[in-house]
């Protein structure tokens, strides 16, 4: 429940702080007088949008700091690597420059982590919410807690989960086989054009070189024939002229060290010279021009660059990687058709087994709608609509993980009355006593520990609304909620409430403040009686007020 709730800075509130007890409690005040800012308070501190509108003028920043008794939610806090203990604090700054700060039990959070926190904590219904509540995913939610059938939801959301896993294994498959790189034979058309290109004996470096070599033969002939006259092949060559030296100086060997060591060194080199002339030699017969074989490795270059390019490889050395990828894709699509085959069938088996527990929770819910009528029904008659009927009716639609049904709740107010959708012909003060009364049952198996019910008595009067406010005390003290917050303009709902809170707004010519004050029994009455009165409180006024509270006493 709501222990306590500080609010400052909040558009037109400096300061307000609330202690709240268990019960019923009831927000009145003059149209305008604020209470839509306490609601909005309220909703920052759940998770709901900050807006910089938000912020007051007395400081840079909005704060509104909660304290809940929740020591149900102490496991949710340990998943959500939050400190954990039963007494929870959240505190929402919202700054001037859009900044948006959480903090739960002091450490930082993030807003979704809030408004997944605040969902458990308070359910908020407003005026026109009966729309949202019968919506499809709100219906089923309804029944499924009604009923209780956790595991018949369970074993068709296990269900769902199979089917949805089975039929995109078969739409992948499907798709694969379909696609333009599934045709086997065409695949099959390319790796052999690849294995025609010998990849497997492909060496990319020293087909480029022998390019190159040869695409130069003229060039290297003349100049390997240069190299060797130059060496050895004319009188005045290198050789020559080093035996020339030799035979000059082997005459004097023994006379000079310096002498023989030159000596020793230029038989060194006579012999390197000589060796080098016959590797030259040796070349200038195998670098011979080739046209054919350049002609064919031109053409091999040739072929290897084009399949480059169709392949989208980098290089044709990764058309060998290209070559086992397409060994292995006509391996997988050979086996395509059976493993297709499979998937279809395991997704048939699947789907069957989803509809079976459809089935099963389609029976749950409609069979919970029975409970939920015959509780809503008699509430209805003590909210002044004897003759209300109700029936539900469950459509088909597409399967997901709600379910393939729709549930329908279908109306009548009037004896005689066909039942109709209940959206299409319910009027305003109908639809109130309906959401309320739904609500009484919801809170009957919903652990919601606050109920903040925003005007949902619009459009109602007189008796109807005392039924409606002994209908939302009943709520603060069902099992499942400690605390119900009304925002109402009916005195005999205010009447009802345990706590009465009244919410004005007062100004100095310049500036305007929003303020929220506990009333003691006192107070309650004057309030109630200006609620009756519209104007001026009258003795009639006060009189009516006091009969209100005393007929509350005795509900």
């Amino acid at each position: 429940m709501l222990r306590r709730i500080l609010i400052r800075n909040h558009a037109l509130i400096t300061e307000v702080e609330l202690n709240l007890d268990e019960g019923f409690h009831v927000f009145t005040g003059e149209t305008g007088s604020g209470k839509s800012i306490l609601l909005g308070a309220l909703g920052l501190l759940l998770g709901e949008r900050a807006d910089t509108a938000s912020v007051g003028l007395s400081s840079d920043r909005a704060v509104v700091e909660g304290w809940f008794s929740a020591p149900h939610l102490e496991g949710w806090l340990l998943e959500q690597d939050l400190p954990a203990t039963p007494r929870l604090s959240i505190r929402r700054e919202v700054l001037k420059n859009g900044r948006s700060r959480v903090f739960v039990n002091d450490a930082q959070a993030s807003v979704s982590q809030l408004k997944a926190l605040g969902e458990q904590l308070v359910d908020i219904h407003q005026q026109h919410d009966l729309g949202v509540s019968l919506e499809r995913e709100a219906l089923c939610h309804l029944l499924d807690q009604v009923g209780g059938h956790h595991s018949v939801v369970q074993a068709y959301q296990s269900a769902h989960s199979g089917w949805v896993a089975k039929a995109a294994a078969w739409k992948k498959l499907d798709a694969l086989s379909k696609a333009p790189h599934g045709d086997v034979p065409y695949l099959k058309h390319q790796r052999t054009e690849l294995e025609a290109l010998n990849l497997d004996a492909l060496d990319w470096l020293e087909l480029e070189a022998s390019l190159k070599t040869l695409s130069r033969a003229s060039d290297l002939k003349q100049g390997l024939e240069g190299a060797a006259h130059a060496l050895g092949r004319d009188d005045a060559s290198a050789i020559v002229q080093i035996e020339r030296a030799l035979k000059a100086l082997r005459s004097l060997v023994g006379v000079d060290a310096d002498i023989d060591t030159a000596l020793e060194r230029l038989e060194s080199s006579r012999i390197e010279l000589q060796d080098l002339a016959d590797t030259i030699d040796d070349l200038g017969r195998k670098k011979q021009p080739d046209p054919s074989k350049l002609r064919m490795l031109e053409e091999r270059q040739d072929a290897l660059w084009s399949a480059t390019k169709k392949h989208n490889v980098v290089s044709p050395e990764d058309l060998l990687a290209k070559q086992h990828e397409l060994d292995s894709q006509i391996q997988s699509l050979e086996g395509l058709a059976d493993d297709l085959r499979e998937a279809e069938a395991a997704m048939v088996q699947a789907q069957e087994a989803m509809q079976s527990t459809g089935r099963d929770l389609r029976e749950a819910r409609l069979a919970a709608g029975t409970k939920v009528a015959g509780r809503v029904l008699p509430l209805l008659g003590d909210l002044k609509m004897p003759h209300a009927s109700m029936d539900w009716e469950s459509e088909d639609v597409p399967a997901d993980a709600l379910g393939f049904d729709s549930p329908i709740i279908q109306f009548s107010s009037n004896p005689g009355s066909p039942l109709q959708p209940l959206s299409k012909v319910a009027s305003g003060g109908e639809r109130a006593r309906f959401s309320l009364a739904l609500k009484s049952v919801l809170a009957q198996v919903q652990s919601t520990p606050v109920v903040v019910l925003d005007e949902i008595d619009t459009g109602v009067s007189g008796e109807v609304a005392s039924f409606m406010g002994a209908a939302m005390r009943a709520i603060a003290h069902s099992t499942q909620t400690a605390q119900v917050l009304s925002v109402t303009h009916l005195p005999q709902v205010a009447a009802q409430a345990e706590h009465h809170w009244e919410v004005r707004k007062s100004t100095d010519g310049t500036t305007t403040e929003v303020d929220v004050m506990a009333l003691d029994g006192k107070g309650k009455l004057q309030a109630i009686a200006t609620m009756l009165s519209a104007s001026e409180v009258t003795a009639e006024a006060l009189g009516q007020a006091s009969q209100l509270l005393a007929a509350a006493k005795d509900c």
